[in-house]
């Protein structure tokens, strides 16, 4: 079993060959993906998608990118699709530094509230932490006993073993598949397997192999090899050890 931590299969570029996408990565052995929401108006569609194909879970949330659409009725209608809907995490949820035009405050304001209802409701959270990772790190304190995963990690080592300290795991995608990525490859080297989990963010971030193309879940198998280069071991290890981390974050069966 292989499982992509995180993967937007909802976003309209998989409308025309959704199915074909979805069958193709399960004959590679990737029974499970993550469906992160980003706005209040796309839960209704990621609802459908993972109602439609079994092996999607989702996760509801309001993604820092798009702060700007989003409304404080937002959060009364996200407790009630925790509630009422299931999700295996809240998210895609957290700080966006990078983007210079992003309003800092209501970040925070958002990111907050998101953890809040995470931790009242006993959901691991999905975080998105763009040149924002300290400033993440100390918020997450705020909020004891809370767990989730970091996507798309590209913080610094000593900040990847103050989110492991605090429960969290460390997702890691293409970026770790380009050979210019000496950083990366050389925290992934780093870190102990039983904290990395292993996510396309299909249809962005692609692998090497397809810089000119549309990301897919498949790809998880390239950024899967790179990890089990980089650590010297077998591939099904990586496997093994990604799929147990991440069905025991989000407690799939």
């Amino acid at each position: 079993m292989i499982i992509d931590s995180h993967c937007h299969i909802d976003f309209p570029e998989f409308d025309d060959d959704r199915e074909q996408v979805l069958a193709s990565s399960d004959k590679l052995g990737i029974n499970h993906i993550i469906v992160p929401g980003v706005t209040c108006d796309a839960w209704p569609r990621i609802k459908a998608c993972c109602k439609q194909y079994p092996m999607l879970h989702p996760c509801y949330g309001l993604h820092p990118y798009f702060i700007e659409q989003h409304h404080e009725d937002d959060l009364t209608q996200l407790e009630h699709w925790l509630i009422t809907e299931n999700p295996v995490a809240v998210g895609e949820c957290g700080l966006d530094y990078y983007l210079k035009h992003l309003d800092k405050q209501l970040q925070h304001f958002y990111f907050h509230r998101q953890l809040e209802l995470a931790q009242q409701y006993d959901l691991p959270v999905v975080i998105h932490a763009r040149k924002s990772t300290e400033d993440v790190i100390n918020i997450i304190k705020q909020y004891p006993g809370i767990s989730g995963m970091i996507h798309s990690y590209s913080g610094s080592f000593e900040q990847a073993i103050k989110l492991i300290d605090l429960g969290f795991y460390l997702s890691f995608g293409g970026p770790i598949t380009y050979d210019n990525a000496k950083r990366l490859r050389k925290l992934v080297t780093s870190l102990p397997l039983e904290s990395i989990l292993v996510e396309t963010d299909a249809p962005d971030q692609p692998i090497a192999e397809w810089t000119s193309k549309r990301n897919e879940p498949a790809a998880i198998m390239s950024i899967i090899d790179t990890i089990a280069a980089l650590h010297d071991i077998d591939t099904d290890e990586v496997a093994i050890q990604t799929s147990e981390n991440a069905q025991q974050l989000f407690e799939l069966v």
